[in-house]
Parts: C-alpha cells; sequence; structure tokens
C-alpha cells in the first residue's frame, strides 16, 4: 500500500511539474491534476493539502533534478566549456519543445501570485543553480581556461539569465537563437 501511495504522490508531482512548464503555477488547479490522473481532487488533497505544499513538493523535485544534472557535469572529464555545455544542454532536455519552458522560470514568473510558503523554496533553488554555475567559472578561471572581468557570482548571473532568457525567446524565434546566445556567452567568457 504504501508503494502505491508513494507512486501516486510521484504522479501528482510529475504531472504537476508538466504543467507548471505549459501553463504555470497559478494556471493549473487541483481539477486539472485530478481529470489528467483519473483520481479524485480528496486524493490529490491527501498528499498536498493546499496548492503551497504541492509547490514546496515541486520546488524540491526540480532541486532533486537540479543535483542529479549538476553531479553529472562535475563528473564530466571534460574542459569548463564542455561541464557548461552539459549545463547547457540539461536545460534544453528539461525545458524542452516549444510549449514547455524551465520550471524554475516559470516559478520566477509567478513570483508575485505564489504563496509566501514557497519564495523561500524558489530562492533556495535559484541560489542552488547560481552557486553552481559559480562554481564552474570559478574552476575555469583558476585553471587560466575562462578569463572574463567582474566576480564570480555576477558572470554566474549573466550566464543563467542568458539561457533562460535565451529558452523563451527560443519558443517564438526558434532553436538558432538560443545556440547563438550560448555561443556567445562561451565566448565572452574565454575572451
Amino acid at each position: 500500500m504504501q508503494i502505491r501511495l508513494k507512486n501516486r504522490k510521484e504522479q501528482i508531482v510529475s504531472l504537476a511539474l508538466d504543467l507548471l512548464q505549459t501553463r504555470g503555477f497559478e494556471n493549473f488547479s487541483y481539477q486539472d491534476l485530478s481529470r489528467e490522473l483519473g483520481i479524485t481532487k480528496a486524493s490529490i488533497h491527501h498528499h498536498f493539502p493546499k496548492k503551497e505544499d504541492l509547490g514546496i513538493a515541486l520546488c524540491h523535485a526540480i532541486e532533486v533534478w537540479h543535483e542529479r544534472e549538476f553531479s553529472k557535469t562535475r563528473n564530466h572529464p571534460g574542459s569548463t566549456i564542455e561541464k557548461l555545455d552539459c549545463y547547457v544542454n540539461g536545460c534544453l532536455r528539461y525545458a524542452c519543445g516549444d510549449k514547455k519552458i524551465c520550471p524554475l522560470s516559470s516559478l520566477q514568473a509567478d513570483i508575485g501570485t505564489l504563496p509566501e510558503a514557497m519564495r523561500p523554496a524558489l530562492k533556495r533553488l535559484d541560489d542552488h543553480e547560481l552557486d553552481f554555475i559559480a562554481e564552474l567559472l570559478e574552476q575555469g578561471q583558476q585553471s587560466g581556461e575562462l578569463k572574463f572581468a567582474g566576480p564570480v557570482r555576477s558572470q554566474a548571473i549573466l550566464f543563467v539569465l542568458a539561457c533562460k532568457g535565451a529558452l523563451q525567446y527560443s519558443r517564438v524565434h526558434g532553436r538558432q537563437i538560443f545556440d547563438d546566445t550560448m555561443n556567445q556567452m562561451k565566448t565572452l567568457l574565454i575572451a
């Protein structure tokens, strides 16, 4: 019985992540989840009494995905630029398709309407991602591979913003704008 409940909870989070990426947090309901999963809203409320509880679970699921991808990237035997490419390719896999956006970007777009209880989890996610990119950039700077000006954290912010912005723009203008933006970012980091 516990396995079934765990699986149901995972199914709810998985579908909610998909809806987050296609509609945004405020634009899907427990009714949408219940209809798609063929379960009652009461079943969803059993696992997540309030939508903010589901939102916090979504943040945790994103963090787990981040850490799995970040671990792959850290363990990649290549250069810093190749490791940054691993991160970029991970972003593409997670936000694939012209109807999906990065789930973290989706939550950021909804910040004004997110429940207060979700905001610390979202900030932790932002910091988690920025800290990881800063870690890579610092390694590249220390090895002499990267030669950018300014603080590492500022460069990490620029890199992540370029990546997320290019993902958004690629939904309208096609994949080439994403590739061009990220190639330009890499050029700036090694100049």
